[in-house]
């Protein structure tokens, strides 16, 4: 039996998303991560990894969504630069997830260009909220926005209710049609198997917990090399508080649709508790993140994804400042103003879904489902024969 060379396998299936220079890169750095294998505690990406000789373009593009940014395999790997061979794995799967976004945005035609060097989405953003606010005023007039609050339903005294609903439905629906057909097309190049229950399960777990994001597993840092944990606390502070604000929405809407209760709700309520909770945890997070990234190595990553992680966070925090500006002035006649300013942030949020960080959570998820699926079943890739 012949084994085919990784540039043999290459020049026989030439890669779609990645070029031929950052394929034959990444599989370089992996065979001597494999000869090593130093590293295989950290993480979850290292044991997949070994799990292959030869890496097809979407064995690459797996591992390196698989991957969560935590550069504990940097800070202890005795290969990266200075040294000659310069295995610098953070940088490079940067640079492969730069290309998984604009790849497989959805539609495709959209992809280069809001996740290009231009930064795109964040002109998107800003225009949807430019134009949010000004058909808003030409609809409603300012003195309608600025007028005495009333006593009851005076968010839809202010906005109808259809008004409000209708176009954040079709926003909301359109953005999660895009990104279920982006984690579909990246699916199919980078799964194998049936996901069974246990792997799902497993996956799912990894995905809310975080627990991929800590880095320096046992066997592999000694403790005064392990990783800070602080991006792992901001990281859910946003996590957890992104969840708050989600429930706390729906508690809103059975309180409306279930029980004939309007907003405003009373300060001490579920859904305004739960959303400040949320509010304060995301913005505390965010906060903590924009200085986490104000200190960090702008060498490991690829500009794109640093540009695309500000976006999404400042972002973040003009969404849930903004709401929390709404709660305290909403006896005020600066409610109306603010709410059509806190809708249009939330708008913007929704357009620019499927081309912001966001997506990254689509692509982590099909590769945790990917990876629990091979450490149950013990699959191990071997090189084509």
């Amino acid at each position: 039996m012949r084994v085919p060379t990784a540039s043999a396998a290459i020049a026989a299936d030439p890669p779609r998303i990645l070029g031929v220079g950052l394929l034959n890169e990444a599989q370089r750095q992996f065979d001597i991560c494999n000869a090593c294998r130093y590293c295989e505690g950290l993480c979850a990406v290292f044991p997949a990894l070994e799990r292959r000789s030869i890496f097809t373009e979407g064995d690459v593009l797996f591992l390196a969504n698989l991957c969560h940014d935590c550069r504990s395999c940097y800070d202890v790997c005795p290969y990266a630069t200075p040294h000659e061979f310069a295995v610098d794995i953070p940088p490079l799967m940067s640079r492969i997830r730069e290309q998984t976004y604009q790849s497989y945005a959805r539609p495709k035609a959209l992809g280069p260009l809001l996740l290009g060097p231009a930064r795109g989405r964040a002109w998107l953003a800003l225009l949807v909220v430019a134009a949010t606010v000004g058909i808003g005023l030409i609809m409603l007039g300012w003195d309608r926005l600025v007028a005495p609050p009333a006593d009851e339903a005076a968010f839809y005294e202010v906005i109808p209710f259809l008004v409000m609903t209708i176009p954040a439905s079709v926003l909301s629906g359109v953005a999660l049609f895009f990104l279920a057909s982006s984690m579909a097309a990246f699916w199919r190049d980078t799964t194998t198997g049936r996901p069974d229950r246990g792997s799902l399960q497993k996956a799912i777990y990894a995905a809310f917990s975080l627990k991929n994001m800590q880095g320096g597993g046992p066997g592999c840092t000694y403790p005064q090399e392990a990783p800070a944990k602080s991006r792992l606390v901001m990281h859910s502070l946003v996590f957890n508080g992104f969840l708050a604000t989600f429930l706390a929405t729906i508690i809103a809407a059975i309180w409306q649709e279930g029980f004939g209760r309007l907003p405003p709700y009373p300060l001490l309520s579920a859904p305004v508790i739960v959303g400040t909770i949320g509010g304060i945890a995301t913005i505390a997070g965010c906060i903590g993140l924009l200085t986490l990234r104000s200190g960090s190595r702008t060498e490991l990553e690829a500009p794109g994804t640093r540009l695309l992680d500000l976006d999404f966070i400042v972002l973040l925090l003009l969404i849930n400042g903004s709401g929390l500006a709404l709660l305290a002035a909403r006896t005020t006649t600066a409610m109306g103003l603010l709410l059509l300013v806190h809708l249009a942030l939330v708008a913007a949020f929704f357009v620019s879904l499927p081309y912001g960080k966001f997506v990254h959570a689509t692509y982590r998820t099909s590769a945790l489902i990917q990876d629990s699926l091979e450490d149950r079943t013990g699959s191990r890739y071997s090189s084509p024969s």
